[in-house]
């Protein structure tokens, strides 16, 4: 679902947060790589830092952090409060073998896409996308898909919190231009972009749901020089339905 934050916010716990991220990100950083990328007093992330540690969330290996053994097992919790993680994975590696594209499947949460799962078929496997951990909603094909099937009003919060981030030339950067696009996707029943994420890259997706609303998205492609918009609807949207079904019927528990 859409995260709404109101109220109060504190900068210093988002410092912590962005702190850790940043090691995460990097595999490890010494304070000093620290100082060059946050404007914040050296003092003030070195308390951060300890901070984190002292919560055993990073380790510290000489001069270097790194995040903790700790943060898998939490993530082992997250990963039980959504089915769908588990349930996904083998489901998007049948459908990028059966279709030799690449798909993968991505929850829904705060108005972002997170990857979960993501396989390459085998006509794929020579150049395979290089997969990120989180993606919009308006220039995804199952990001598309779901904002498809939200009311007008929820979709301009995802839109007022995320905005329009250009990623490619192609990226639709214009309000007005989503709603059209995003009344032919209703029409349509699926999402489809066109080198909107990446250059190169087309794909179709779904949204999938469980007993309480929309959880994620599937979808599916690869590059536009071997799957071109007729073939890419012709030849790999009813796959990616049976493939959504199935994810479906086993959240449902059918």
């Amino acid at each position: 679902m859409v995260g709404e934050c109101t109220g109060r916010t504190l900068k210093t716990t988002r410092t912590s947060l962005r702190v850790f991220e940043l090691v995460l990100e990097y595999n490890g950083l010494a304070l000093a790589d620290l100082d060059d990328m946050l404007d914040r007093p050296k003092s003030s992330l070195y308390s951060h830092l300890r901070t984190l540690e002292d919560a055993r969330y990073l380790v510290r290996d000489g001069g270097t952090y790194h995040v903790g053994y700790r943060m898998a097992l939490l993530g082992q919790e997250v990963e039980r409060r959504y089915p769908a993680t588990s349930v996904a994975p083998p489901v998007v590696g049948k459908l990028a073998e059966k279709t030799g594209k690449e798909a993968n499947f991505t929850l829904l949460e705060h108005g972002r896409l997170l990857l979960v799962h993501g396989a390459s078929g085998e006509s794929a496997a020579e150049n395979p996308t290089e997969y990120r951990t989180e993606y919009y909603l308006h220039n995804t094909a199952a990001g598309r898909a779901i904002l498809a099937g939200m009311d007008r009003d929820r979709v301009e919060r995802v839109l007022d919190e995320w905005a329009l981030p250009r990623e490619t030339e192609k990226t639709i950067t214009d309000r007005d231009h989503l709603f059209e696009v995003l009344a032919d996707t209703a029409e349509r029943g699926y999402g489809l972009v066109e080198e909107e994420v990446s250059p190169g890259l087309v794909s179709v997706g779904a949204p999938v749901h469980d007993n309480e609303g929309i959880v994620g998205g599937l979808s599916v492609g690869g590059p536009v020089d071997r799957v071109d918009t007729t073939r890419l609807e012709g030849e790999l949207v009813d796959p990616l339905f049976e493939a959504v079904d199935t994810i479906e019927r086993q959240l449902d528990g059918r």
